[in-house]
């Protein structure tokens, strides 16, 4: 069921690195093998860690989550099924999150006798608001695929087979798009939730002063005047 054990912990917490420092990796797609997408936390492990594992496993838990914030590149999670306790979390810290009609997804923690981790209590409340997120953890509601898309944390329910193919293919087209303004945006969109719109404002001033020097810019702006595809255009990241 692809639970979230150190081994698959460390494993991420790799992959994210690899990722940040490889410019031709342009959007990373994180999936489940199987009918899970995540299960959650590895419970054969729960109640027999030493105070220092268990503070290892939050470690992993906080590198994954800020590791997939702070990269400056998109992030999509393709759940193919289901998405419990830290596989939510996993999900929510993920920039986009792809659904499969018979995804699932739950804040099992409390039956455990635990709370949300990964930044769960978080991401959740900003996502889809501080009293629903409030009630899907305390009483645990499990959100259907469609569900979750009404309540605005899906972005896309795929219909249709195969899922993986579409889920690749969703990835494909959006890393045909300029690399510098993806990054940039992403991370004026991630800071957005704890400033003011002052901060914003000043933040949006650098960051588009940068992009509109970058030669991904002029590309678009030449390929515009000579009524050219802008869908077409082969952005370089420069």
């Amino acid at each position: 069921m692809n639970a979230l054990d150190d081994q698959v912990k460390r494993a991420l917490v790799e992959q994210i690195v690899v990722s940040a420092s490889e410019p031709e990796v342009r959007v990373l797609m994180l999936t489940g093998a199987g009918r899970a997408f995540c299960s959650g936390g590895d419970i054969r492990g729960m109640g027999q860690r030493t105070p220092a594992e268990m503070n290892q496993v939050l470690t992993y838990g906080r590198q994954i989550t800020e590791g997939l914030s702070n990269l400056q590149k998109p992030v999509v999670a393709a759940v193919n099924g289901i998405a419990s306790g830290a596989g939510f979390n996993l999900a929510l810290a993920c920039d986009l999150i792809l659904a499969a009609p018979q995804a699932w997804f739950q804040q099992s923690f409390v039956k455990m006798g635990l709370m949300p981790d990964m930044g769960g209590t978080y991401l959740l409340a900003q996502s889809i608001g501080l009293h629903r997120a409030k009630d899907a953890v305390l009483n645990m509601r499990k959100f259907s695929a469609h569900e979750g898309k009404q309540l605005g944390f899906v972005a896309e329910v795929l219909e249709g087979q195969p899922f993986d193919d579409q889920a690749v293919a969703y990835c494909a087209a959006l890393s045909q798009r300029a690399p510098l303004a993806l990054g940039l945006t992403k991370f004026l969109t991630n800071r957005s939730v704890d400033g003011t719109l002052r901060d914003a404002l000043d933040r949006e001033g650098l960051a588009q002063g940068v992009l509109a020097a970058t030669e991904d810019h002029k590309r678009a702006v030449n390929a515009f005047h000579s009524k050219e595809d802008l869908d077409a255009i082969e952005f370089t990241g420069n």
